[in-house]
């Protein structure tokens, strides 16, 4: 379980009165975004991009390794139709990075393959997988995918954090049923960390092995991926490069469970964003679902999906580019991964220390187009 919410810092939850809903209710929460149409990407070419673009990336990097003071960083930018590039600057660390809440998307699309299979449907309520969630009955695997089932967040018990250890799913749910809970499904949406723990159970239920285990078997073996792996619980993560922050003490990285369960290199996170909108993971109608509801989020210019974001950034003179993607960030460890529709790149970065990931791959964004 991890100790935050895996992106951008959440207030704890207040005091609440936990309601029971005999059914999902109308949102009524701040405007929606727009629908977002993805593109489907041409194949990425496993050739190096041209010596110039490499050469600014190199810079790009070095400036933004910089700028972050990260111990450890790894990026990745790979433009559809043309090639990519990739680098990482371990130190004396080991080269894997710890993905955190980016991680989310890898779970999301095994759920949505298994919708695709037929295996199990998106209003299928939670409550027929996993005993004992609050509103079970209406909460669905939808909800849990856009975190709009008004379920408390289990690593924001202030008992839990303190006991600074993993919890098992059926603790969370003790947890969270303790809470109750904080809105009828649909109503809000409410970033849930312990809702995708709850979608690791459902995988493995419909699956038949652990979600570890899916996510390597449907994303990572048919990619050819060498460095991607879900952690399992109890992993000591010895490959991945230590989590240090000067503002709080970081997590181990396996106590996240499938809120947050990926390491690896950075190319390995943009292949797996590759695939997915160039068509090999799902069908074009079903990415295209996943960013067909955008709720607003805690960020201003940042929305959430079925399992992945849309997040306007800010540019020069008032303009913004927007990027598909998601990101990740606990005390210590900053990830990002995205398709920046403006620049016609994917770009992956991860980072440990305090700095922010997605400054880092805002900048080697920068790099991509040579300028006139």
């Amino acid at each position: 379980m991890l100790l935050v919410t895996g992106l951008p810092a959440v207030a704890l939850a207040a005091d609440y009165k936990p309601v029971v809903c005999k059914s999902a209710v109308t949102y009524a929460g701040p405007p929606l975004h727009a629908p977002v149409a993805p593109p489907l990407l041409p194949e990425v070419p496993k050739a190096a991009l041209d010596p110039e673009t490499v050469a600014r990336l190199e810079a790009g990097f070095l400036r933004a390794k910089a700028a972050t003071q990260a111990p450890v960083i790894t990026a990745a930018i790979l433009v559809p139709g043309k090639g990519g590039w990739e680098r990482t600057d371990s130190g004396d660390q080991p080269p894997l990075l710890f993905w955190a809440s980016a991680g989310k998307s890898l779970v999301a699309i095994v759920v949505l393959q298994l919708v695709e299979a037929g295996k199990l449907k998106l209003e299928d309520p939670i409550g027929q997988y996993v005993a004992g969630v609050p509103n079970g009955d209406v909460v669905t695997i939808r909800d849990l995918l856009a975190h709009t089932g008004g379920l408390f967040s289990a690593n924001e018990d202030l008992k839990a954090r303190a006991e600074r250890q993993a919890h098992t799913l059926d603790e969370d749910v003790k947890i969270i049923a303790r809470h109750g809970a904080m809105s009828c499904p649909g109503e809000r949406w409410r970033y849930s960390n312990t809702g995708y723990g709850l979608l690791g159970k459902v995988i493995e239920t419909v699956d038949g092995r652990s979600w570890q285990d899916a996510v390597d078997a449907r994303i990572v073996k048919p990619l050819g991926l060498k460095s991607l792996r879900m952690l399992a619980d109890g992993d000591k993560a010895e490959d991945v490069a230590r989590l240090v922050s000067a503002k709080e003490a970081p997590i181990a990285p396996a106590w996240a469970g499938a809120a947050g369960p990926a390491v690896g290199s950075a190319g390995d996170m943009a292949r797996v964003w590759a695939a997915l909108l160039g068509g090999q993971l799902l069908k074009q109608e079903t990415v295209g679902a996943m960013f067909g509801k955008l709720y607003p989020m805690f960020d201003a210019g940042s929305f959430y999906g079925l399992g992945a974001m849309a997040v306007e950034v800010p540019g020069a003179e008032g303009s913004r580019s927007l990027w598909l993607g998601h990101l990740g960030g606990t005390p210590g460890a900053s990830a990002v991964v995205a398709y920046s529709v403006k620049d016609g790149a994917i770009v992956a970065a991860a980072l440990t220390g305090d700095g922010s990931a997605a400054a880092a791959a805002n900048l080697l964004l920068g790099q991509v187009l040579a300028p006139h």
